[in-house]
């Protein structure tokens, strides 16, 4: 196969230029411009001038893994989610499951545990050879001794069983003690002692109750600041406090994205630590990415799959050196099929795409270096902002976090109610199948297409009597776009054509609910608007053109819903 090169030569700037303004057949390129929910400008051309780096062919430093042998050999670390809330032969055999299925570790959720239940969840798992990764929020300090137990028992000590601890003193429902908890580990006198990680600050859960991305990254460093801080205070020095620290960050369903952010967070924990005298090569940032839970929904499940997909790829090519991805159905409780699925696409993506063989493999591309400096800039000052304030302790005392996630939560949720964010399956092209219950674990999560899953659910309950009426002359174009707009609510209508062949047809139909197509309620017959007068009730007449505005579908079909709810 000849090259690529010789095939195709190479193209100036200009030529791209031509290309795409006869694409556009006219229109200007900056027509494709839009701005993100960060007020971020994102173009459709870039010129990105070449650095130094990029001339001589060397990767920088702050686009480097963790350990970047181990990730061309062996790909990213798939680290996989295990619910430890069971019974404990059930969680082992869920964590067997995912380990004989090719994960290479256990992100393992964990309330208080003893050590007897430990010992059988873990049963026939080599320690050490597969990462532990534990979620036990205030509960630490109980698991952590149950694991101490365990290790003693298996004649192994803290450091040798690949554990990591995964303290976040910030995180959501945290508590500040866990700060000073996490440094007393740091500070033990006999290495042997001290796990594999202490910290991981975990924006990828900031993200999910409502964080933008540059909220979520700014919050990142200043977590990380404050880790520093403080435990040099406690007699700690920076090099014993990075190694571990690491970082975990959500990955959307858009995977250029994805790219960006794992490259802007890199590029901050370097000036970190560059700024606190250590050299970022030596101390480069551990990062453990998830894909977005408030991308999920419980409406067409199996979509799930392709924002997982999307957002993995991300990841992978963003350079993460753990990934952890969840069923398609986690929201409703993860299948064992769900289960695998998330495991084997990032197997897949190791050993058939080989997206491990790259170290950088995004690096040089223009959008990408612009979208990421461009990340890396506001989460800098996002972050400045935050410890011009009093740093993350103050700022999570006061609430801070919790409320720049809330704001940014509502703002998104008034968009996606207003037709700006489209999501496929539930307003795109989406089906009448119910909607199934969402697990407690996960009510916290900010989930924009929350508010369709409960108007399908009222509407389920009470489904509204719902008529439309068109002249014989109008254009069915309308009538297949209201159909649209209320199969996202799960709804259906009866239509007719007036003139009616039945004159009591109105009667007998008895709506709720009436739209109207090309027409205006005054140019019905007298006889018919006395019908509906009589049947209406609660309900109301509705144009059809008005529902039809993007802005206007998701707000009448909440009002729908309304009216369906009995009166207390």
């Amino acid at each position: 196969m000849s090259s690529p090169v010789l095939s195709f030569p190479a193209a100036d700037r200009q030529q791209w230029q031509d290309i795409v303004a006869k694409a556009l057949k006219g229109a200007s390129a900056e027509s494709l411009n839009r701005t993100d929910e960060d007020g971020l400008d994102i173009a459709a051309l870039y010129q990105v001038e070449p650095t130094a780096d990029t001339k001589s062919g060397q990767v920088p430093v702050h686009r480097l893994t963790a350990n970047p042998a181990q990730r061309l050999a062996y790909g990213w670390r798939v680290c996989q989610p295990v619910d430890g809330g069971g019974k404990a032969d059930e969680v082992n055999d869920k964590i067997l499951n995912e380990l004989t299925g090719g994960a290479t570790g256990v992100y393992l959720s964990l309330g208080p545990v003893s050590a007897p239940d430990l010992e059988q969840m873990l049963h026939d798992v080599v320690l050490g050879a597969a990462d532990i990764i534990i979620d036990a929020g205030l509960h630490i300090g109980s698991v952590m001794a149950a694991f101490e137990t365990l290790s003693f028992g298996h004649d192994k000590s803290l450091s040798d069983i690949g554990l990591d601890l995964a303290i976040d003193p910030f995180a959501p429902q945290s508590d500040a003690s866990l700060l000073e908890d996490g440094l007393r580990v740091l500070c033990r006198t006999d290495e042997r002692q001290i796990p594999h990680g202490v910290f991981r600050l975990n924006g990828w859960q900031w993200h999910n109750q409502g964080m933008s991305q540059v909220q979520e990254i700014g919050y990142l460093l200043a977590a990380a600041t404050q880790i520093f801080r403080s435990g040099m205070a406690a007699g700690l020095s920076a090099a014993q406090i990075a190694p571990k620290t690491s970082m975990c960050l959500a990955l959307p369903a858009d995977l250029f994205d994805g790219i960006a952010k794992c490259r802007a967070i890199r590029r901050g924990w370097s000036g970190l630590v560059t700024a606190l005298g250590l050299d970022a090569n030596s101390y480069r940032l551990k990062l453990q990415t998830l894909p977005s839970l408030r991308m999920f929904s419980l409406i067409d499940a199996d979509m799930n799959i392709l924002r997982t997909t999307t957002a993995l790829l991300g990841g992978a090519i963003g350079g993460a050196d753990i990934m952890t991805a969840f069923a398609h159905d986690e929201l409703s409780g993860a299948s064992p099929m769900g289960r695998r699925l998330a495991r084997m696409q990032q197997i897949m993506m190791i050993e058939e795409s080989g997206l491990g063989r790259s170290l950088d493999a995004a690096g040089g591309a223009a959008f990408i270096e612009a979208r990421s400096d461009a990340l890396a800039v506001s989460a800098w000052a996002a972050f400045q902002d935050i410890e011009a304030s009093g740093g993350a302790a103050v700022a999570q005392s006061a609430q801070r976090f919790a409320a720049m996630a809330e704001a940014a939560a509502t703002k998104r949720e008034k968009e996606f109610a207003a037709g700006a964010l489209p999501m496929l399956g539930v307003t795109l092209q989406s089906d009448g199948q119910p909607v199934v219950d969402l697990m407690p674990r996960w009510q916290a999560v900010s989930r924009p297409v929350s508010v369709i899953e409960a108007i399908r659910r009222q509407t389920a309950l009470n489904p509204p009597r719902i008529l439309i009426l068109q002249p014989d002359s109008a254009d069915n174009s309308k009538l297949h776009a209201v159909r649209r707009v209320l199969q996202i609510g799960g709804m259906s209508a009866v239509h007719f054509t007036l003139p009616l062949d039945q004159p009591d047809a109105m009667t007998t139909a008895r709506p709720a609910i009436v739209v109207l197509i090309d027409m205006e309620i005054d140019s019905l017959a007298p006889a018919l608007q006395a019908q509906l007068k009589q049947s209406l009730l609660a309900g109301g007449i509705f144009a059809a053109d008005d529902i039809l505005k993007s802005e206007a579908q998701i707000a009448w079909l909440i009002k729908l819903a309304d009216m369906t709810k009995e009166p207390n």
